[in-house]
């Protein structure tokens, strides 16, 4: 036997071994492989988690910024409705004090002193549409108040939840919020562009009346005989009406104008060889407690300082009554003194001759607008008579205690013609008793009415 090495055995060694080593070799690469791709899913994995964290921040940063927005739009929203509510209470404010003036302007004119009548009318009418825009209340007097202001209702809005996810709803609320804002900026708007309107129309109405008595001032000659005086002060008086400045006291201006004419007429009459105004003695004529004005029964210059309180609480009492039925009733034309109706009454002689004057219009003294009892209602005009204001006057204001004084048909008893406007003030149990039996207070009380001259 021979002691070489075994070569194939060696070899079957060898082989095993690499058989082996291979095997090794190849698992590890497997474990390698699977422990490779378990670490690539464990990372992927951990990058879903951490974008869905960084988007869930980002998602609750947006929605809390959306409710920041809407917080900064509702404080917008809220500063813009008081800044309207504002607005219009300032409106409200000076509408109050440009109705006073216009007030006082109604009161002032003589519509026989304008070169349109119905300049006075359309005065009274934009008085009545800025008193309804403003919300004024008109009482018994006549006086007019603004209804109370109240704070515009504060806003809050609701506090950032907890839970972002429901921040949406909550922004959803505060719109809500933001429109119910939009909604009361707009009335607010609306109503002080309403009142605005109604000053400006009214404004105008102001400046047309003014200009008509300009027109008529302008026009009218003061008579021969009056003092140059007098005539001097007419025509100052006339142009002080032309252009007045921007802040003027219009019904002061009128005044003016209006006394300007009546010295005038005063002075004519004093050089034409006229009297004193009323006769050493003159009193005020009674019959059976009822105090009686026409053209036989005189009063004197110093009578009457106003309507009487009786009435103007029936005046009141009807108008308020009226105006539940959708009717609007004012005196256009109270009370007016001696020396007012001196010019009044001229300005008609003047204009139409004495003969058509004594038909319309009371000599001084004559007149029942100075006996604090009578006064006209609504549009100077025979067309009245045809208003629902004008039927409800003429079937209700003897409930009232008044009548119609001058009534269609009765003019050669009265001395005056048809006057559907021209109410007097008798007390009930008279009214009722001159409605009942279509008399006149002549009638009733079988007195005359005519001048003696």
């Amino acid at each position: 036997m021979s002691d070489a090495p075994r070569t194939p055995d060696v070899e079957a060694h060898t082989v095993a071994d690499r058989l082996r080593s291979t095997r090794l070799s190849r698992r590890a690469r497997l474990w390698l492989i699977l422990g490779g791709g378990a670490l690539v899913l464990l990372l992927a994995a951990g990058g879903v988690v951490v974008a869905q964290v960084v988007s869930g921040q980002a998602a609750e940063q947006a929605a809390l910024a959306s409710f920041q927005t809407a917080e900064d739009d509702l404080s917008d929203a809220e500063q813009a409705r008081d800044a309207a509510v504002a607005a219009r209470e300032t409106a409200s404010t000076k509408a109050l004090d440009d109705r006073a003036k216009a007030k006082a302007l109604e009161a002032a004119i003589d519509p026989a002193l304008l070169a349109d009548a119905g300049a006075r009318d359309a005065l009274s009418k934009a008085i009545g549409t800025l008193e309804k825009a403003a919300g004024m209340t008109v009482a018994a007097d006549g006086s007019a108040t603004l209804k109370k202001a109240t704070s515009p209702s504060a806003v809050s809005p609701p506090n950032v939840p907890a839970d972002t996810a429901e921040i949406p709803d909550a922004v959803t609320g505060i719109g809500s919020l933001i429109e119910q804002l939009a909604e009361e900026t707009t009335a607010a708007d609306r109503e002080a562009k309403a009142i605005e309107d109604a000053r400006t129309a009214l404004a105008r109405s102001g400046a047309a009346v003014v200009a008509s008595a300009h027109e008529k001032g302008a026009a009218t000659a003061p008579p021969e005989l009056a003092s140059q005086e007098t005539k001097d002060a007419y025509a100052a008086a006339v142009a002080a009406l032309e252009k007045p400045a921007k802040n003027a006291d219009l019904a002061a201006l009128v005044t003016a104008y209006q006394g300007a004419w009546g010295a005038t007429v005063a002075s004519h009459n004093e050089a034409n060889g006229g009297s004193a105004p009323d006769a050493s003695g003159l009193q005020p004529t009674y019959i059976q407690g009822v105090l009686i004005v026409n053209k036989t029964y005189p009063l004197p210059s110093w009578f009457g300082d106003g309507l009487t309180a009786e009435t103007q609480a029936a005046f009141n009492a009807m108008a308020a009554e009226a105006a539940q039925y959708g009717l609007g009733l004012y005196i256009s034309s109270g009370f007016r003194s001696y020396d007012t109706q001196v010019s009044v009454y001229g300005n008609y002689v003047a204009t139409l001759g004495q003969a058509a004057a004594d038909r319309t219009s009371a000599r001084p003294g004559h007149s029942e607008h100075q006996s604090g009892l009578a006064f006209d209602l609504n549009t100077i005009d025979h067309a009245f008579a045809d208003t629902a204001e004008g039927r409800y006057v003429r079937d209700n204001a003897h409930r009232f205690g008044l009548i119609i004084r001058y009534p269609q048909g009765k003019e050669h008893i009265t001395g005056y013609e048809w006057e559907p406007w021209h109410i007097r003030y008798v007390g009930t149990d008279l009214a009722n008793a001159l409605y009942s039996s279509g008399q006149t207070l002549e009638e009733y009380f079988g007195i005359t009415s005519s001048y003696s001259d």
